[in-house]
Formats: C-alpha cells, structure tokens, sequence
C-alpha cells in the first residue's frame, strides 16, 4: 500500500483553497462520485461476496472525511480510507507516478552461473531482454530482479507481462505444459433479493476464466528461476505458473501483490483522482488463489537479492508457498435496511441514496429508456436527503428520487411516514380521469355524490393543484398509468378524518359535500358474476377475479358460446398460463421476449475496453396442453388499470388466437419485480426484465395498444353504462 503521501499526490487539481470547505457543488460531486465508486466495489469486488467485510460501516465512516476535505488532497486520502477496509493492494487511490530508478545495468553475473536481469524503467527495454535469450538459456539459474516498478502505473503495469511474451521468455522459461491460473469475477443476472420477495430468476453467480497454457521448447528443465519483488512490483502471468510447478519461486522484499495479474478497472474521480479497483481473483487448478511469496527477507541494503541469489543456487532450502483456499461459491447476505430508526441518521440516508442509484444503474431493466440523467438525478437528489429534517422528509427525498425512473412497478413500502403523506384512507367514493376530468365511478349510497359527478376540489385544493403535488412522489411508465396512480391515491388522508369534496353534478352546479375517510386504498371489484352468458350466446369472463382452480369450470360453461369477452381491467390470478393454452392447437408457440440485464464489470476502463453493458435474451412459449380447445373467437377489454401480469395475459392470449384488444392503451409496466431495502426499513421495487411483444416490439412505456379504442365517457358513466363492453358486443355480432 502506497503511503498516504504519495496517495495525496494523486490529487492534482485543488478545487478549493487549502483549510478552505468547497464549493456546495464541487462538495455534492464528491459525495456522488464517492457513492458510485462505493456499489461498484459493492458488486464487483471479489472478496466482498463470502468475505466478512462491513462494506456499508465503510461508506458511512468515511461520509463525513469527504464533506470535511478542504482539498483535493484530503479527498484522496478520504477515499483510500473507504478502500483500505478491503485490505487489498489491487484497489486503491492510484498515487501520482513515482520517480523512475536511476539506470542501472540491465543484467549482472553473479557467483554459481546465476544470472540477475533487471527489469524497472531504468533498465533497457524488452528488445534487449530478447537478446539476452542465449544467456539466460545457459545459465544455472536466473533472478528477475522486479524491484523499484512505482513509475509503471494504470495500464502500464502489464509491461512486465508483455515484455516476458515479446521477448519470448514464457517459451524458455517453462519446463512441458505450464498452467496459467485462471481469472474468477463476480456476474449478476439481474439483481438477487430473495428476502424481500424479488424474483427467483435473478442471481449473482461467479464467473471463472479459463487459465491459459505455456508450452516450454524444452530447454527450461535445468536451470532455477526466482523472482525477486517488492510492493511495486508487477509480476508477469508466468511467475505463478512457474511457482506452482515448482519451477520457480518469489522473494518478497517486504511483501509482494498480485496486482498486474488481475484485472482491475480504472475510475475516475472528481478533482483528476483515479481510482484502480479488482474485478478478478486468481484461481488456480487447486481451488487455491493469491500471491504467496516463498520467501519473505528484510528490505534493507542487500539482504532481498543476496536471498534471491540463494534461492536461486539450491531451491530446496525453502519449503514451497501454500496459498489460501477459495470459497467454491458465495452465501448470499441479506442487506442491512436498518430498520430500527424511521428516520435514519445523515450519513444512512446518503447511503439510501447510493443504494437506490447502484441497483437502477446496474439492475433496472429499462434503464436506456429512462428521460433523464441517472448521474444527475443522484447529484440533484443528495442535498434533499442531507436536509431531510424528519421521516416524512426523509420519505419524500426517497420518492421524488425513485419517479426519475419512469416504471410504475416502482414504489417504496414499509414507510409510515410516507403511507401518512398520501393517506391511508379515502371515502366511500371511487375516481377515474375520464375525459380530462377525474370523474365519481362509484359512490355509496347516502353519500351524496352520484356516478359521473366532477370533483374540483378536495380538502379546499384544487384537483389540478393536487394531482401536481402528489404526481412528483410516483413513478409511471405512462400518463394514463400516473392518472390510475393519482385517482387511486387523491382522495387519501387519516383514518376517519373527513374529506371536504367540492363537487360538480350533471346539471352543472357546484357543491360541497363532506365525507368521512372509511375505506382501504383499494378498487371494488365489479359486479355480477366472473363467468357469465351474455345476450346473443357470448361468455364473459372477469380476468381479475377469476382464480387458477376456475379456469376449467370457465371453459366447461362456457365452450358452447360464439366468443367470450375476457375483461382485463385489473389485475389477473396468475390464469395467462392456464388460460391461453385452451385457445390454440400450436406448440411452442412464442409469447414474449425477455431481456435481463447481467452486470458483470463496472462504469471506467479496464485497459482500453469499457464495458456499456450486457443482456441475456430468451424467449418464452405458451404452455403445452391437452384439455379440449376454445374454437370460438375472443375479444380482451384494456385500459390502464391493466398492468403488468395483465398485459402479460394479453401478450399470451394474442400469440394463441390472434384475441383482439379492445380499450384504452395499457399501463406499460410489466417485468417480474426485483426489491431491495434501504436505510429507515423501506422496501422498493422496480422491472428487472425487459419484456416485449414476440416480434421484439416494445411495451414498456408503451403499454398494449387497443385494436379497436373504446372508452368511457361523463354522460355513459351517468347512465351506468359500460361502453367499453358495449363495444366489444357490438364488434362480436
């Protein structure tokens, strides 16, 4: 590990003046981009999967140091502090490049035919060491001396590496086959949460690399190698393969990483600070992994290369390196959600909000169509979950965030607070934005509000004015999604407080009607059976209530009708797989795209590669059955209460039958759920699959588009009619 000096060095640029606080933006822009370096290292550290590692106590003792730094100096230092928990040299602040060695001579003979070549900037370059093949080939032994390597930094640390293949070392070196060890990392296929009731198909797994082969040419059997290094040192691919076959062995002046045999990814910071983090482990054929040097000597004067040069004339005097067995696979951990404080403390929520980017940035599914800037959205959100001054506070800060994201299967639960904000209660009275206007669909009765009545104003504001306030805190793939939200929502408030509703009636007039807060947030189902014949010998069937045990009944009362209305505004019991198999003679027929996101490398550069992102596509069939078919023809009623497994019943009963949609465009959220928990006990969840028509044609933000458009009107709702089944029977006959 570099010393905090040169650490500090790393930081070039001041953005404020020494002893001085930054600037508020330049303050925010390191608190942002120290959150990010934080879940990249969360999810693509190794040892962070089955290492026991407190990564959050990390983050959150090192928040108040960045907020402290007065420069780009203390910043630095700031952050290696977060790194240091891992107690791995391969991530890290990289420090300014060091000052190269002096020229030295590239290669020195020494007592016993052992040979001493030199590789650091200030010896010669690989094209020497190539000439020096004949040399090396006759001697008894060799030393690599790869001491003094702190000017090789970033990419350069692969030099060594490169200059032992230019100059065809690897060849001479090896004795037959030499196994280079392979290269372990961490993937996620979607993000895996199983505790708080995400989906089942996503995991985190790792992935291993196949190891490379070095084939010797055979004059490598005689002659002992070693490797001298210290701290800055960058041992080429070659070195553990040779240690492992007992072909060579590692002398650490002091200590000795494994660094240049690992691959690393390079993120920026702010203020020209870089930060160098392990994607990758070692694994070798043994289940082993790491750089264990066989001889660990003093680093003053001599001593290193004299042990060397010892090591190098009778290799047996030490016993071979034993190195650390790997876990074949990591436990998955559940994620603190801290849920003993409502209202957690400054540095928690900074966490939340790190938290919330981490798993939209790498796990949300519809990331590439989300409007606006991620990045910008963290930097914009910080202060307002600094400032939060009390739950409610806290709650709005984490919703105002989360409505950035566009997918109404976004939404936080477990918050008191915010449940208090919108209410947990409504009057006996249901809403929908028919024409515009959010229009009375249901009424008790001795309430004193009819169906296709206008309510203007609730509690003294403004209907507009509310939806405005109230529409900032939700997520929604759609407009007409967000209105299904508001309408759903608007009414809320206390338990057995009273609603004050200034209403407009049919004959035009104003009035003020109050009404006691009594009901759940939740629809009425509609009335009259779920499975019925309806004039002129059409079935009609409630997707919404009709559960899996009932589907064969269904079919049974219904199969001698001409066609059957399937009423999919709602949500369904899981039936699509049931139902759509009884309406097509096909097999394997293919009822929707799927795309999950995989993560596997994160934001920066590894080398000259950066990674924008990774998919698994697949597609799904609707299910084979043998139970008698439905011949007749099919009709589906949407709108936008349809969500989700509502339009995934559509995309099955459209691949079966060419079944025909007749509504209003749906809400445009569909994908199974994942959830993660944050600071304060909240829950939230989002799509963590990308799913699509079976022609790859969108549906997110999109919704199922109708065949034929039908909606409600004020003066139907009036009259208590469904004009949207209406239309349906009047296309079947």
């Amino acid at each position: 590990m570099r010393s905090v000096a040169l650490i500090a060095a790393a930081a070039l640029c001041m953005t404020a003046t020494a002893g001085q606080p930054p600037p508020e933006a330049a303050r925010v822009e390191r608190l942002a981009a120290l959150g990010k370096l934080w879940a990249a290292v969360k999810y693509f550290h190794p040892s962070l999967a089955y290492k026991d590692i407190d990564w959050d106590a990390a983050l959150l003792q090192t928040l108040p140091k960045i907020s402290a730094a007065t420069s780009a100096a203390e910043y630095a230092q700031a952050v290696q502090s977060m790194l240091s928990w891992l107690g791995d040299p391969a991530t890290r602040v990289l420090p300014a490049p060091g000052a190269e060695p002096a020229n030295s001579a590239l290669i020195e003979r020494a007592p016993g035919g052992v040979l001493v070549v030199r590789i650091n900037p200030g010896t010669a370059a690989g094209g020497e060491v190539a000439r020096l093949r004949s040399e090396i080939a006759q001697a008894r032994g060799v030393v690599f001396d790869l001491r003094n390597q702190q000017a090789w930094t970033g990419s350069r640390t692969s030099a060594v590496g490169l200059l032992f293949v230019e100059a065809g070392l690897n060849n001479l070196l090896a004795d037959g086959v030499l196994n280079v060890p392979g290269q372990r990392f961490r993937i996620h296929s979607g993000l895996a949460s199983p505790w708080e009731g995400g989906s089942v198909y996503f995991h985190s797994a790792f992935y291993v690399r196949d190891g490379a082969q070095v084939k010797g040419d055979g004059a490598g059997a005689a002659r002992t190698v070693v490797f001298l290094a210290d701290r800055t040192s960058h041992l080429p691919p070659i070195a553990p393969a040779l240690q492992t076959a007992g072909r060579a062995r590692i002398v650490a002046a002091g200590g000795v990483t494994d660094t240049a045999l690992v691959e690393r990814n390079l993120i920026r910071l702010p203020d020209n600070i870089e930060v160098e983090l392990r994607t990758t482990e070692l694994v070798y054929e043994d289940g082993t992994t790491g750089l264990v040097p066989d001889l660990v000597a003093p680093e003053e004067g001599n001593r290193p290369l004299e042990a060397a040069l010892r090591l190098a004339r009778d290799p047996g005097s030490v016993r071979p390196a034993a190195r650390p067995k790997l876990p074949p696979y990591a436990v998955p951990r559940r994620e603190e959600a801290y849920a003993s404080a409502e209202f957690p403390s400054r540095e928690h929520r900074l966490l939340a909000a790190f938290r919330i980017w981490a798993a939209f940035e790498y796990f949300f599914a519809y990331r590439r169509l989300m409007e606006d800037d991620w990045d910008g959205v963290l930097a914009e959100s910080l202060p307002r979950f600094e400032e939060a001054a009390n739950a409610g506070e806290y709650a709005l800060a984490v919703a105002a965030m989360l409505s950035h994201t566009q997918d109404s299967h976004v939404g936080l639960s477990g918050s008191r607070a915010f449940d208090q904000f919108l209410g947990v209660a409504r009057p006996p009275v249901e809403t929908r934005l028919v024409e515009g206007l959010p229009v009375v669909t249901y009424a008790a009765e001795g309430t004193g509000v009819s169906p296709g009545d206008v309510i203007e104003r609730v509690d003294g504001e403004a209907a507009r004015v509310r939806f405005e306030r109230l529409g900032r805190y939700f997520a929604a793939s759609t407009p007409q999604s967000l209105a299904d939200v508001l309408m759903l929502r608007w009414l809320g408030g206390p338990a057995g407080s009273v609603a004050v509703l200034g209403v407009r009636g049919a004959d035009g007039s104003d009035r003020e009607v109050r009404l006691e807060r009594t009901e759940t947030l939740r629809r009425r189902t509609r009335p009259g059976d779920a499975v019925r014949v309806l004039p002129g010998n059409i079935g009609y069937a409630d997707l919404e209530r009709i559960a899996p045990a009932e589907v064969d009944p269904m079919f049974q009362k219904l199969k001698d009708t001409r066609a059957i209305i399937f009423d999919m505004r709602g949500y369904p019991q899981g039936t699509a797989w049931l139902i759509a198999p009884r309406l097509t003679d096909r097999s394997r027929v293919v009822a929707a795209r799927f795309r999950r996101p995989l993560a596997y490398a994160p934001p920066g550069a590894s080398g000259d590669v950066a990674t924008l992102g990774a998919s698994w596509d697949f597609v799904q069939y609707i299910p084979d059955s043998s139970a008698e078919k439905y011949r007749g023809r099919t009709v589906m009623l949407i709108d936008e209460r349809a969500m989700s497994q509502a339009e995934h019943m559509g995309l099955f009963l459209k691949a079966a039958n060419g079944t025909t949609f007749i509504g209003t465009p749906t809400a445009g959220a569909n994908g199974d759920v994942a959830r993660f928990t944050i600071p304060g006990g909240i829950t939230i969840s989002f799509s963590g699959h990308d799913i699509r028509h079976p022609d790859g044609r969108q549906l997110q933000r999109a919704g199922l588009q109708p065949d034929i458009e039908a909606r409600p009107t004020i003066a139907g709702i009036r009259s208590g009619r469904d004009e949207v089944l209406e239309r349906a029977l009047e296309y079947l006959r």
